[in-house]
């Protein structure tokens, strides 16, 4: 028999077996197709914008822009694919990141699955409010790197996503009240390549104590606590996931409190951990709104086997990348917290946020700065969807102003 011959029957074989479906749902149009209903729909968001940094010689002024479209295409009631790319040209490079890509898989009216990579449901401002047409403010709060990040001090987390599997719940506890909770499995947290990886390309956390912070230690053996970078990873460098979770209660639409947490081992043998906790609050109550956060951040420190006094990190690669000892020595912890303030009046928006990130401590010795900053901002909302944004930041670092921010940034939703 002949290919051509082949695909025909093949095709009548077919034709023959959906043309009663086909026919039914013509004449019937309840009865389920053959084929699922399918939809596609394209949305995102975009901003351009201006921003100077006072009080420096390098680069002191810039223009940047960003689009991050998002596309969503349900295959049925019960599963959606949906994903974000983001691109964003600053200093004359285009930066391209897979912000999420997911399938959301519907269980019943209270579980959802999701699978790929998707923002974790760690507190409420990386997943929710970092898209530049929601974020109020031109830059993230200084806890978080990445995504504008312009904090007084290293930043405890970035904007957070990663590779794994997630399970959403909800339960309706009365007409307006809710809990909800979300528990995640992920690749987790690895050290990045190259040591020196800006935060402002990818999803770095500069969370570790920086080189000489602690050379004060008598031995000058300690491993430094390094950046770690969450969902730039394929493939897992230890046995080791991350695991954790988020619960909620909200009472629409005045009050949502979340408490979450997530643990996981960085390196290559699978000993040194990283560990946070966080609590969010978001109210509303007629034009005004408060929003705020809380980190606690912990990160064991490996000792490299015999003393070196230089670097705090164990002169070994593999793959490229730096390995730590497999022996813990010590556990560096830093917090922080920041609070938001909003009153809306008609279509202009007068915001304020404070941000603290504390001294970072090893064993009640201080290893890092604390920095603080205050956000002054104003928001002309033209339609719900689209802001002309300005912003002041004010940077205090041990009680001196320094690297000040002036703002401005005209963002959308679509």
């Amino acid at each position: 028999m002949t290919r051509r011959k082949t695909y025909f029957f093949v095709g009548l074989f077919l034709l023959v077996l959906i043309a009663p479906e086909m026919v039914n749902a013509q004449d019937n149009p309840d009865v389920e197709r053959f084929f699922p209903r399918q939809g596609f729909m394209l949305s995102g968001y975009g901003g351009a914008g201006y921003n100077a940094v006072l009080g420096e010689d390098d680069t002191p002024n810039n223009f940047a822009t960003i689009f991050a479209p998002i596309m969503l295409f349900q295959i049925s009631d019960r599963f959606l694919f949906e994903g974000e790319f983001e691109f964003e040209l600053e200093e004359g490079v285009t930066e391209t990141e897979l912000e999420y890509a997911q399938v959301d898989i519907s269980i019943n009216d209270h579980f959802t699955v999701m699978a790929g990579k998707f923002l974790l449901p760690f507190n409420t401002f990386s997943e929710r409010s970092h898209p530049v047409w929601i974020n109020r403010f031109i830059s993230v709060p200084g806890v978080y790197g990445s995504h504008g990040g312009a904090g007084p001090a290293d930043p405890l987390l970035p904007i957070l996503s990663d590779i794994g599997v997630q399970l959403r719940g909800v339960l309706k506890t009365g007409r307006f009240s809710s809990i909800t909770a979300e528990v995640f499995v992920t690749q987790g947290p690895v050290l990045p390549p190259d040591e020196h990886t800006d935060a402002e390309e990818g999803a770095i956390a500069n969370i570790g104590a920086r080189e000489g912070l602690v050379a004060a230690k008598s031995t000058g053996t300690l491993g430094d606590a390094g950046d770690l970078a969450f969902g730039t990873n394929s493939s897992d460098n230890n046995e080791d996931k991350m695991i954790g979770g988020r619960i909620g209660y909200g009472l629409a639409p005045f009050i949502e409190i979340n408490v979450s947490g997530m643990t996981a081992a960085f390196d290559e043998t699978g000993d040194l951990r990283f560990s946070a906790l966080g609590a969010s609050l978001t109210s509303r109550f007629r034009n005004f709104s408060l929003q705020g956060e809380f980190i606690q951040t912990w990160q064991d420190l490996a000792e490299p086997e015999e003393p070196n006094p230089v670097p705090f990190m164990k002169a070994e690669a593999s793959g490229g990348a730096k390995v730590l000892s497999n022996e813990p020595s010590e556990s560096l912890t830093r917090s922080g917290y920041w609070v938001q303030l909003g009153y809306r009046l008609d279509k202009w928006d007068p915001i304020l946020r404070w941000t603290q990130i504390f001294d970072g401590e090893i064993d009640g010795e201080h290893v890092t700065e604390e920095g603080r900053q205050l956000a002054l901002g104003l928001d002309y909302w033209f339609e719900p969807s689209l802001a002309l944004k300005f912003e002041y930041l004010i940077n205090l670092e041990e009680d001196t102003i320094d690297n000040n921010r002036v703002a401005v940034q005209l963002a959308f939703g679509f």
